[in-house]
């Protein structure tokens, strides 16, 4: 594509439109190779958007059925519709300032609770997409502003309810560490933040470290873990402005069954258990909290390692928050018993997971000749007595 040819200009053609709607399905590669250089208009871009509202299907629906413009890097960047409007139900307010606008997904979902919103981002050619999916969507709280965040906070007298941030990594291919390597620099803008705002809402990696937030972020008072479907999705940081501070309360979520639970890490002691009826794996959202202690400490449970993700009772607790197992067996691990193990009950197919474990499942599976899958599950883990140990069990529910 030229670089004087707009994308919108291309994506909004007639010819394009009926291209997209005819081949919506197709294999974009099969796609290239039939129709390269044979079309009157740039192939690469109308491609890319057939790709994207591929991926878009089950992560942003409305915006799919809306065929909303797309391209492939900025819905990676995105949040789902699901964690947007997750986002949205946390916050009350008249008006929100959001400093990395992206896809304007947020925007969307803040929107949908009558919030007015000022969305920033400096990406000229992105903001023309996201206006004309505000048209498409009929986002009339929302404004896009071709600025940067401290462009706009180093100009603006205008005070909001609440500024909100997802920040981006500076450079992608290394390990987020710090906010000081994102964009906007947040830490660096957290002053003229707090001066315009009087409530604040980050979103973070799911890989953020939770123990550095409340070091970086002034008027921390909330942590929330936001799992969709069993799997880490975002972190959120909440701060109030003038808050005195102190320990942060953190939230575990699971939206796909709108599980949760809050409190403040504790660690509770491990021990090593025999004969109990029940095996529990906690929530990846519970471990990534550091709150699988106090939930077990709430539920009467007993921790079999130190972080308290494995956990067993002996009574059944229908609505654990995480994975729930009838024990069929307990004992300790060596390669040659517990292949005699398996031979015994003829288990060739098993799923197999690893906590504080001299191998990996991979490992274990290769040892043992497993098949990945079935109606087995064994949980290797070295227990509070440095021995390694095993528990097979079976899905209850």
């Amino acid at each position: 594509m030229q670089r004087n040819e707009k994308i919108l200009e291309i994506l909004r053609s007639t010819e394009v439109l009926a291209f997209v709607s005819a081949h919506l399905s197709a294999d974009i590669r099969t796609l290239a190779l039939q129709f390269g250089g044979k079309t009157t208009f740039s192939l690469p871009p109308v491609l890319e958007w057939i790709d994207a509202l591929q991926r878009a299907e089950k992560k942003v629906p409305a915006h799919y059925e809306a065929m909303c413009f797309f391209t492939r890097r900025s819905l990676e960047q995105a949040s789902s519709e699901a964690t947007a409007m997750y986002k949205a139900s946390c916050i009350k307010g008249e008006n929100l300032l959001n400093l990395s606008g992206g896809l304007g997904i947020d925007d969307w979902a803040f929107a949908q609770r009558n919030i007015s919103v000022i969305s920033l981002d400096p990406n000229e050619e992105l903001n023309e997409l996201v206006r004309a999916n505000s048209d498409k969507m009929n986002l009339n709280l929302v404004q896009r502003l071709d600025i940067t965040a401290e462009e706009y906070l180093q100009s603006t007298r205008e005070s909001f309810s609440w500024i909100y941030a997802d920040p981006d990594r500076r450079d992608e291919g290394k390990r987020l560490v710090s906010l000081d390597d994102c964009i906007p620099a947040v830490k660096g803008l957290w002053q003229k933040i707090q001066e315009r705002s009087e409530r604040q809402v980050l979103k973070l990696s799911p890989l953020y470290p939770l123990e550095l937030l409340e070091k970086e972020i002034k008027g921390l008072i909330r942590i929330e873990v936001v799992a969709v479907h069993g799997e880490v999705k975002e972190v959120l940081a909440f701060s109030k402005t003038k808050d005195s501070g102190g320990p942060a309360i953190r939230k575990a979520v699971e939206l796909d069954g709108l599980q949760s639970f809050e409190g403040f890490p504790i660690a509770q002691v491990s021990g090593r258990f025999a004969n109990e009826a029940y095996f529990y794996e906690v929530h990846p959202s519970l471990s990534k909290t550091n709150l699988a202690g106090t939930y077990a400490d709430h539920l009467g449970t007993k921790s079999l390692i130190p972080n308290s993700i494995y956990q067993v009772s002996d009574t059944l607790i229908p609505d654990y928050f995480g994975r729930g197992f009838q024990v069929i067996e307990q004992g300790n691990y060596s390669k040659k018993l517990f292949q005699q193990y398996l031979n015994k009950l003829k288990i060739a197919k098993a799923n197999v997971a690893c906590r504080y474990f001299k191998l990996t499942p991979e490992e274990i599976k290769k040892a043992h000749r497993l098949q990945d899958g079935g109606e087995h599950y064994f949980f290797l883990y070295t227990d509070v007595d440095g021995k390694a140990a095993f528990i097979h069990g079976r899905k209850f529910g």
